[in-house]
């Protein structure tokens, strides 16, 4: 069971996705608010998973992704947006973000997606992933990483696009044990501890 918070100023919508989450085996919501200042009041509860809105009363919930992290130490942050913009998605990723839904996906994809974060994954919906990596960039950004090998290259790649660490070993044809210990190379060389670091690293270089 994963406890989940939710920040969504539409009392409505806040309202239906906590009912779904509570109805399903897997997820429990352990508080809903409108706002990260009514969050940031929440003493000794540390939720998985927080479920945050981009457009809140108070500005750009993706602006508060830091604080959130530093007040629920250890959990992950996903937002959950009507917003499809390539620019919020980079920037949410780049704040600290474990991934960036849309509301316009089914509830049943938002929670199978938020399932994967335990694998290792990061959930997007379809349309967000193309914002974090477009398939036809890989070979040029292959010649310009000097700092990996070509087969953390591709690991990367997989990663950034959404997938699992077990669904990218099967892909590289290699354990679960091997994809670990090639992210732990991985972080080692880019100085960095997570895999929304390495996402945000990605990005930063893809833009470059």
């Amino acid at each position: 069971m994963k406890d989940i918070g939710l920040i969504e100023d539409d009392e409505v919508i806040r309202s239906a996705y906590g009912k779904y989450f509570n109805l399903t085996q897997s997820f429990n919501v352990v508080f809903a608010v409108s706002d990260i200042k009514d969050a940031l009041m929440i003493k000794h509860i540390r939720p998985h998973i927080i479920l945050l809105d981009v457009s809140l009363g108070s500005g750009s919930g993706i602006d508060g992704i830091k604080s959130l992290s530093q007040h629920f130490k250890g959990s992950r942050i996903v937002i959950l947006s009507n917003l499809q913009d390539a620019r919020l998605t980079k920037q949410a990723i780049e704040n600290g973000a474990a991934g960036y839904l849309l509301k316009s996906s089914s509830m049943a994809y938002i929670a199978e997606s938020l399932l994967k974060l335990d694998e290792g994954g990061m959930p997007f919906s379809p349309a967000t992933i193309s914002h974090v990596v477009s398939t036809n960039d890989h070979n040029n950004w292959v010649d310009s990483i000097p700092e990996l090998t070509k087969r953390e290259i591709e690991l990367v790649k997989l990663l950034s696009e959404g997938w699992a660490n077990k669904t990218a070993a099967d892909k590289l044809n290699v354990t679960y044990f091997t994809v670990n210990q090639h992210l732990k190379n991985i972080y080692k060389k880019l100085g960095i501890n997570s895999k929304s670091e390495l996402i945000s690293w990605y990005l930063n270089k893809k833009h470059k």
